[in-house]
C-alpha cells in the first residue's frame, strides 16, 4: 500500500513505513488498487483504521539500514508522523555490516521519530527458509544467521536507549513456520504479512492509547 503525503490541513498525522521489500509488502498483492502490494504495513493500517491517504510507505527493495537513512529518511522528514514503522535488516545480514555503523544509523532513525513525537516500532529480522534452501556454503549460512542475531541485538539495544518499541522474536514466533513464506523463501506471503500485522496492531494500539494516528 503506497500513498502520498497528506495534503495540508488533512485530519490526523500519517503512518510512515521505512525499510526493505518485505516492509514494502512484496508477495502480498493489494486487491485495491490492483497491481501493488499491501503487506504487513497496509494490513496494519487497516487494523488501526488508518485511511490509505495517511499511509506513507517509503520502503524499497534491497534497502539496508544505510539506504533507509540515506534515501528514505530525508523523504520522511517533515511528514510529522504519529506512527513510524521500521522493517529492515535482512539485506544487511546477507551483505555484511559493522555493528557500530548499524547502531549509528538506527539512532538516527529512532532519534528522528522521537523528535517528531511519533510512536516508533521496529520489526525483528526473521530467519527465512531461504537460508536452508540456498546452495550457499555452510560457513556463509552460519555467518548470515549470526548477522541476523547481531542486527536484532542492535535493534533491541538502540530501541531500549531511544524509547522505541522492539518486539522480541518470540512475539512473532509463527514466522518460523514455512507456510508463512512465499516460494522464494525470503519474502513473507499473504498469511505471513497478515500474521505480523495482527501482532503489531496489538502493540501499536497500546502505545497509541487506543487511538488511531
Amino acid at each position: 500500500m503506497r500513498a502520498g503525503r497528506p495534503e495540508a490541513g488533512a485530519a490526523g498525522r500519517p503512518m510512515v513505513v521505512l525499510g526493505d521489500s518485505v516492509a514494502e509488502g512484496w508477495h502480498d498483492p493489494a486487491p485495491d488498487p490492483p497491481g501493488g502490494w499491501i503487506g504487513w504495513a497496509g494490513r496494519l493500517a487497516r487494523h488501526l483504521d488508518i485511511p490509505r491517504d495517511r499511509v506513507r510507505n517509503l520502503a524499497e527493495p534491497g534497502a539496508t539500514i544505510e539506504d533507509v537513512v540515506r534515501v528514505q529518511l530525508p523523504r520522511a522528514r517533515g511528514l510529522d508522523p504519529r506512527l513510524v514503522m521500521l522493517g529492515c535488516g535482512m539485506n544487511d545480514a546477507l551483505n555484511g555490516f559493522e555493528r557500530a555503523g548499524v547502531a549509528a544509523r538506527l539512532e538516527e532513525v529512532f532519534g528522528w521519530a522521537r523528535e517528531s513525537g511519533a510512536v516508533a516500532i521496529a520489526i525483528p529480522v526473521p530467519r527465512p527458509p531461504f537460508l536452508e534452501r540456498s546452495p550457499m556454503s555452510q560457513f556463509r549460512r552460519k555467518r548470515v544467521v549470526q548477522r541476523i542475531a547481531d542486527f536484532n541485538a542492535e535493534l533491541d539495544r538502540v530501541s531500549r536507549a531511544s524509547g522505541t518499541t522492539f518486539p522480541n522474536r518470540e512475539s512473532v514466533s509463527k514466522v518460523g513456520d514455512p507456510s508463512m513464506w512465499s516460494p522464494d523463501g525470503i519474502h513473507l506471503n499473504a498469511a505471513g504479512h497478515s500474521y505480523v500485522a495482527e501482532v503489531v496492531a496489538h502493540i501499536a494500539r497500546d502505545l497509541l492509547g487506543g487511538r488511531t494516528v
